[in-house]
């Protein structure tokens, strides 16, 4: 039961794009380090703002560059700007 569903999720991870990868990764560290947690609709809105056709080729470089060091960029003071 959990590999068709952890299949799932990897397919549907590797579809995103770098900026949409930083969606599911704050909202992960804004829990785990901020005790914040957002919400299915606000990591879609999210997703749906950072979807390909509405962020340049640098917007999705920068994100390529900065996705695995969240908690070097970010703070708990700031995440929330992510979500709006």
């Amino acid at each position: 039961m959990f590999i068709p569903l952890i299949a799932a999720l990897s397919l549907l991870t590797g579809c995103a794009n770098d900026c949409q990868q930083i969606c599911n990764k704050m909202a992960d560290w804004a829990e785990a380090e901020c005790n914040k947690e957002f919400s299915d609709d606000e990591i879609n809105a999210c997703y749906t703002a950072y979807a390909k056709d509405e962020v340049s080729d640098a917007q999705l470089a920068d994100c390529a560059e900065y996705k695995d060091r969240i908690d070097e960029e970010w703070t708990c003071e700031n995440i929330e700007v992510y979500f709006e």
